[in-house]
């Protein structure tokens, strides 16, 4: 049983991606209404704005229509992709949820898992929480994958033990009532928690392959956004010193 929560967790956990991932966020990243922001010391640096003029500063820059085509083409794709980070943790907790919903039916004991449900629900609310400000604004914080390796690390295996616990408990509790009702014996209950674990690591094996495909698909595209990165800067000198992204 330990392996679903294991799974449901890791499903809604970026540091999968983060450790096979190689691109680093040296600055905090905005994205909020078709506007771009990298973040120092707390105040924007460099603002693309929805119509693609670029800020440094506060200061526009006087862009020709070659540049400008570059930005417009670099913004589309940091909206685009950044945001899908966050996604991964709504997709992580639904599978996670599906999988503890086809137990609980099997089971017919919805109500026995009824508070695991609701842990995979805030433990997904709170990673996704963790890419938005009070303002409702998507940011990438700066060293995010340093951080999921350290910080968001200890928190998700804080979080796997007590879905582990309350897991067990809701399963316990089904195949408990079974039995007081007299529906199965002891030898039935083994036999048929082992059928359960079978399924589940069945269902585990492929939302995780699901999940893995998207994460490697995401690393393609924000690498692909690191190097379109490193080519608008070549068309605008200016934009060196400011970077979203380093491999």
């Amino acid at each position: 049983m330990k392996k679903v929560v294991l799974a449901g967790l890791l499903l809604s956990s970026s540091s999968v991606w983060a450790q096979s991932c190689p691109v680093s966020v040296p600055n905090d990243i905005h994205v909020n209404d078709g506007k771009v922001s990298v973040y120092e010391a707390g105040k924007p640096k460099l603002v693309i704005d929805e119509n693609n003029n670029v800020f440094i500063d506060g200061k526009k820059l006087d862009l020709n229509a070659m540049q400008q085509q570059a930005v417009a083409a670099y913004s589309n794709g940091v909206q685009e992709f950044l945001p899908q980070m966050a996604g991964m943790a709504d997709t992580g907790m639904a599978l996670a949820s599906d999988v503890m919903d086809q137990v609980s039916k099997s089971l017919g004991s919805e109500e026995s898992f009824a508070k695991v449900q609701t842990l995979i629900k805030q433990y997904g609310e709170q990673a996704k929480a963790k890419f938005y400000n009070e303002k409702g604004e998507f940011v990438m914080p700066a060293n995010t994958f340093e951080n999921m390796d350290t910080q968001w690390q200890t928190e998700f295996e804080q979080a796997m033990k007590q879905l582990s616990v309350e897991s067990m408990a809701g399963l316990f509790s089904a195949l408990s009532n079974e039995m007081k009702n007299g529906e199965i014996n002891l030898t039935e209950m083994q036999s048929k928690f082992s059928e359960l674990k079978t399924n589940i690591s069945e269902q585990v094996q492929k939302h995780s392959k699901e999940m893995a495909a998207q994460s490697n698909q995401l690393c393609t595209s924000v690498e692909g956004l690191a190097k379109e990165e490193n080519q608008l800067q070549q068309l605008i000198p200016q934009l060196k010193d400011i970077k979203m992204f380093e491999q």
